[in-house]
Order: structure tokens, then sequence, then C-alpha cells
């Protein structure tokens, strides 16, 4: 239960139920909590391990969203944004293709960072998978979890990932994710004061590359500023590359991370430096190599149970990361959704249309926005398709439903 919340058997069936504390569920907990909408929020992760787990973050349209949904105090711990873009690179030479300015706002933000300041204050409840759930006729939504319990309440929204036990549990046309014939790993190294004055000269934050004849897609984003005892400051960042999948057996990605990094320095071959050491100087024996068969799931219309169940994040509509928008759309999506039961509980709604409202512009949304990420991954393996018209280069025009927030 969220603190200040009675726990009455009355008080418990009226609850929101989240499933999942990724940055979008928390978000929404926090949204609920400044407007008095009582609710419990569940993460299937123990939580000593949910703080390892995700790469960093890119925050840009979505920023005056999340900070009118989470309140001035949470705010003020956000971190720092930055005006800085992205450089797009040609692998093999350095030279830069574009600058790409996404917002007049940006931050990189670190996954663990954002989502211990979006946690503060609630109580998680960690370890709890929900294994399914059921929607009765009475207006409550029960929650079922493997490890035996259940919880009712008035409303259950899925922010539980790519791979959305809520989801799957919807009547919709097609639940599953869309494979994408891209494979990619990463791996977060340690940039020493002087391994990292190149890297940053090209830019502090974020840039990409991409090599025209290898087709071999590279990015690079911070992790975390280390500041070192001579007073220095060191970087932990992300590594990575990417390719299309010709041979399934080829083109796989191995199964333990000294593979996966032996995989990446080979498809490193051909790059310039500073991309070329980048890589190389990723440690042989490095234990974060991370792999990942790119999917995508593009918004459908659902089944809400007559308003008692819905989605948010990258359970309603998992993308590519090739854009950036991913985590930017999610954060609409709770920020909308706050705003919608903000209406229901006050009166002047019932919860049937606050659902109908939040999900038709969603659905609408994010279902483009995943073709257009999709498209951008697939550009992003193509020297040719790389121009002002890809979806990888174009800006990051904030939805209208964002605009509104503003």
């Amino acid at each position: 239960m969220t603190e200040g919340v009675t726990t009455s058997e009355h008080q418990a069936a009226t609850d929101v139920l989240i499933i999942g504390a990724g940055v979008v569920g928390l978000t929404l907990a926090q949204g609920f909590r400044e407007a008095g909408i009582p609710f419990q929020i569940f993460e299937k992760l123990e939580a000593s391990s949910e703080s390892s787990q995700g790469w960093g973050l890119t925050l840009h349209w979505s920023l005056n969203p999340l900070e009118r949904t989470i309140g001035p105090r949470l705010t003020a711990l956000l971190p720092e944004t930055d005006k800085a873009g992205f450089l797009f690179l040609n692998a093999a030479t350095c030279e830069p293709k574009y600058h790409v300015y996404p917002t007049k706002r940006f931050l990189r933000a670190g996954r663990q960072k954002l989502r211990a300041v979006l946690a503060s204050g609630l109580k998680i409840q960690y370890g709890k998978q929900l294994q399914s759930f059921d929607a009765s006729s009475e207006g409550r939504v029960v929650a079922r979890f493997q490890d035996g319990t259940s919880t009712t309440g008035s409303l259950l929204i899925g922010a539980d990932g790519n791979n959305s036990v809520v989801r799957q549990g919807l009547k919709m046309e097609n639940a599953q994710l869309t494979p994408l014939p891209i494979n990619l790993i990463g791996a977060v190294r340690h940039f020493t004061p002087e391994e990292a004055v190149p890297v940053r000269d090209l830019n502090p934050l974020l840039f990409f590359a991409l090599h025209p004849e290898s087709r071999t897609f590279f990015f690079y984003s911070i992790q975390e500023v280390l500041q070192d005892a001579d007073g220095r400051s060191s970087y932990d960042a992300l590594v990575g590359v990417s390719w299309e999948v010709k041979d399934p057996k080829v083109d796989e990605i191995p199964r333990t991370s000294r593979e996966r990094v032996a995989v990446m320095k080979q498809r490193a071959k051909g790059f310039a430096e500073p991309l070329l050491s980048m890589i190389m100087g990723i440690p042989d024996d490095s234990t974060t190599a991370t792999g990942l068969r790119l999917a995508d799931f593009p918004c459908v219309p659902w089944d809400n149970s007559h308003g008692l169940v819905t989605l948010a994040g990258d359970a309603a509509h998992a993308m590519t990361m090739f854009r950036g928008e991913g985590a930017n759309h999610g954060i609409l999506d709770a920020a909308l959704l706050v705003e919608q039961l903000k209406q229901a509980y006050a009166g002047k709604i019932n919860q049937v249309t606050a659902l109908k409202v939040y999900e038709t512009e969603m659905q609408e949304r994010t279902h483009a926005a995943v073709l257009r990420s999709r498209q951008a991954a697939f550009d992003g393996h193509d020297w040719e398709s790389v121009n002002d018209q890809s979806p990888l280069i174009g800006a990051r025009v904030p939805p209208a439903s964002a605009l509104a927030m503003m």
C-alpha cells in the first residue's frame, strides 16, 4: 500500500493495481500519490536485483509531462537537463554526417538513478510475479500472483514491459512481439580520464555511427560520471554494435559474455578511431555484455473489460531504441492516464470513459511511433537510407498530447 493510505478491505478493493515498478509504473504511482488516488504497485523482481536492471534512458519531450505528474518535490531531485544533441558518424572515417537536436531540453539519465528518484516514498511490493487476473461484472479486478497471493482493485494497469503478462491476458488481435532481423550487443565499460578525452571531444553524452560497407551500427551513451581521487572525472558508458541477421547461425548472439565481447570486437573491424578503441578497450572477461534480438509491438486496441484493465509503456507499445522515444511515450502514457483518472475520481467522468479517452489517443499515437522506430532500426543498417527523410535522423516532434502538458 502507499504510505498514508489505510488497509481496510474497502480501501484495498478500490486501489488501482500497478503491475511493474519500472520508470512508467513508478511515474504512475507518483502521479496517483500526488492526486490522492489509492494504489498498490507490484514488481516481479526482488528488491536486491531490481536496481541493477537496464541501460540508460534518453528523455526529451516527455520531461514536462513527467514533471507535471510527479510534482515539484521529486522534480527537484531529477538530474539536470542538457542542450546537447547527438552525432551520427561514418564509422569508417569518424566524420559526422548529422548532428541531431531532439528537443530544447534533453536528459540522458541512468536508469537506476531515475528509478531511485521515482521510487522515493513508495512502498513497492517486490517478488510479485503476476500469474493471471480476472475482471468481474461488479467493477472489480483480481490480480493473482505466482506466490499464491491475490489482490482486488478497481483497475489493473499493466506496466510490465515488453513481455507483459497483462497484455497476454487481454483480448486483442495479437499480443505477441514482432521479431525483427537485427541483433544487438551492448556492454558497459569504464573510461579513464585519458581514454575519455577523444570520446567526449565527439559528444559528451550520446552518438551513433554506421559503417557503410559492413553495415554494422555503433552506439555510445554515457551511464555514469565518477569522481576519481585526484579530482578528475572518469566515466562508465554503454558501447555496442548491432547488425542485420541474414544467416541465423552466422549472425547469432553467443551465450556467454566473453563470447559476446569477442563478437563485438570482430564486428568493429574497419572502424576508425576512436570508435575502434572504444570497442577494443572492453575487457575480454567483461561480465556486462548483453545481447538482444530486436522485437517490437505496434499498439493495437484491446478489450479493457469495461474499464477495468489497461496497459502503459512497453507493455502497450514495445519499440526499438533507434529513435530514443520508447521511454518518452511511456512517461506520456502515465501522465495522461493519471490526468484521466483524476477526472474520474473527482466524479466528473466515469472510469470507462476515462480509459476510453486514454486508450484512443495512446493507441493511435504509439502504433505510428513503433513503426517509425522500426524503420529507423532498418535505416540504421543501410548507409544509403540515412538521410533527412529517415526517422533515424528526423526530428523528435512532441505529440500534441505532450505539447498540451507543457
